[in-house]
Order: structure tokens, then C-alpha cells, then sequence
């Protein structure tokens, strides 16, 4: 089983039809989704393999219904703790589909420790660096990913964004990193060179080679992801071009589902990981062809073998 734990959240997604003008109205669409970069994975990852999410949302029905109700439609295994309030994201997607994002984070900072019998069975845990920002959340992350890897299972970590680290402290995100010591890692051009993960050059950076034999999946959006592993690239996988971008949002949660239910599925044909890096770049193609993190309806054709 594949464990996802972090946010849960209500995205408000703003799209511009026009430029912004300052001071006065301007035209846009906006709507409303289940959002949280943990979440997401869920989502995407479930279809694919039985897909357990722990978190916290709060005491309303936003999180004791909406949000909540939308990844139990999907499939997963929904185990959260509830109190305060839900949090909210409000996204802002320009003409080109890039986004810009105002989080308050809410109910998702306040998670607790995590009752054993919801780690369960689980033998990838995925969370986010957003995770990481608060606290009790930090510890109550850090603490499960602990006794997943106790119990013989793996940790999977998404490093998420440059400006959360840049606010945490590259030096001190860092060091979480390394108490993590994730088995699996996931992170864009930008954020591989900023926790100094792959060097100017493009090679393994001084920071990865102190995390033994974890391997670095590196995204470079259009160009090439590289696997690194124990310290070594082990391979390019092209990425095939996309047909349609309507919206960047949820793509990068896309390939870690992907990618983390190709593994789960392939289990002993680990050795060559390029097939499972394959699937997560086949099952973010079909996010970024729909508007917010939504990959459209899916078969169990697509669930099984695409992606």
C-alpha cells in the first residue's frame, strides 16, 4: 500500500481571461477543487494501487465533508484528524497556464502524532517539504516516516517548492532532509540546485551524496528527468511532448503517483526504474490536458498500464 501524508485543502482556482488591472475589477472564472500537494498523490496514485491519506482537517464541513468526500470518491483510504479550520489555497492561473499561489495552510499545519494502526501496511510513505513548515505537523511527519522505515517499509519525499525553503532556511531544510533520509526524492531543476542535490554541472550534488543509496528523481519540465542513484546518474528518460497544456497545476504531484505506483506494482524489477519513470511522466501529460489537478475520466486500461 501506497501512504500519503500532508495537506488537504480547498483550492480556489482564479482564471485570468484578461491581465490583472490593478485598483478595479478583471474578468476571470473561478472554482473551486480539492487541493493539497499530498492530496493530490492520493488522488492521482489510487486508481493505480490501494492508496492510504493521513492528515488533518478542520472542524467544518469543508473538511469534514467536501474535501474529504472528494478523495473517498476517488478510491483512497481517508484517515484524518480534525480541529481547527480547513485550509485554503487560492491559485491564480495565468494565460500561459502558470501559476501563482497565496496557501494558508490551516488544519494541515496541525497534524498529530498518527496512530499506528493508520501506518499499517504501508510500505511507501510520500510526503511533501510543505509538511516540514509547521509545527506539530514537522515532528508528527517526521516521526510516522520514522516508524515506516522501522517497520521495514520506505519513505518517499517530494521536496516542493524554492520560496517555502528559502523562508524555512536552506541549511536548516536541509538537515531535515538528511534526519529524513527519504528513499526516494523528487524535485524540479530548481529545486535540486537550491538543497544543493545536483551541482552547477549537472552531476550528483554534495548534499545527495550523503543520502546513501536514495535515488533523486530530477525533473527538468520539458527536458530529461535523471535518476540518480547512491550518488550516480543511472539514466535519462526523455519526456514525450505534451499534445495539450491547459494547466500546470497538479503535474508534478501527477509524476510522483505515477512514479511511486510503478514501483509498488513493479516490485521486484527495481533495478531498472526508468519504466516507472516512464509512467509518471505518461500520467502528468493527462493532468496538464485538464484544468487543476485532475487527470479527466479515467479506465482501467489508462489505471493499469499508462500510468
Amino acid at each position: 500500500m501506497l501512504g500519503v501524508i500532508g495537506d488537504l485543502v480547498q483550492d480556489i482556482v482564479v482564471w485570468l481571461e484578461e491581465e490583472i488591472r490593478p485598483a478595479t475589477d478583471t474578468r476571470s472564472t473561478i472554482t473551486m477543487a480539492r487541493g493539497g500537494s499530498a492530496a493530490n498523490v492520493a488522488a492521482f496514485a489510487a486508481p493505480r494501487c490501494p492508496t492510504r491519506f493521513i492528515g488533518c482537517v478542520g472542524e467544518d464541513d469543508l473538511g469534514g465533508f467536501v474535501v474529504t468526500r472528494d478523495l473517498t470518491s476517488r478510491g483512497v483510504d481517508v484517515k484524518v484528524q480534525q480541529q481547527g479550520a480547513t485550509g485554503m489555497i487560492v491559485v491564480l492561473i495565468d494565460e500561459h497556464g502558470e501559476r501563482t499561489m497565496f496557501p494558508s495552510r490551516g488544519a494541515s499545519g496541525l497534524i498529530e502524532r498518527v496512530d499506528d494502526a493508520w501506518l499499517d501496511g504501508v510500505e511507501i510513505l510520500h510526503l511533501t517539504g510543505y509538511s516540514l513548515q509547521d509545527e506539530p505537523s514537522a515532528t508528527s511527519v517526521l516521526d510516522a516516516a520514522a516508524r515506516v522505515k522501522a517497520a521495514g517499509g520506505r519513505v518517499s519525499f517530494d521536496v516542493s517548492s524554492t520560496g517555502m525553503i528559502d523562508l524555512y532556511g536552506v541549511d536548516r531544510f536541509t538537515t531535515l532532509v538528511e534526519r529524513l533520509a527519504p528513499d526516494f526524492i523528487s524535485a524540479n531543476r530548481d529545486e535540486s540546485a537550491q538543497l544543493r542535490l545536483v551541482d552547477a554541472d549537472g552531476g550528483p550534488g554534495e548534499v545527495l551524496s550523503r543520502l546513501g543509496d536514495a535515488v533523486l528523481l530530477a525533473r527538468s519540465g520539458t527536458d530529461p528527468t535523471r535518476i540518480f542513484r547512491a550518488g550516480r546518474l543511472e539514466a535519462s528518460v526523455p519526456v514525450q511532448p505534451a499534445p495539450v497544456v491547459r494547466d500546470l497545476t497538479g503535474a508534478g504531484d501527477a509524476f510522483n503517483a505515477g512514479f511511486l505506483s510503478a514501483v509498488l506494482r513493479q516490485r521486484k524489477s527495481e533495478a531498472n526504474l526508468v519504466p516507472a519513470v516512464e509512467a509518471a511522466h505518461a500520467l502528468a501529460r493527462r493532468v496538464l490536458a485538464h484544468p487543476g489537478a485532475n487527470e479527466g475520466e479515467i479506465d482501467n486500461k489508462t489505471s493499469t498500464t499508462d500510468a
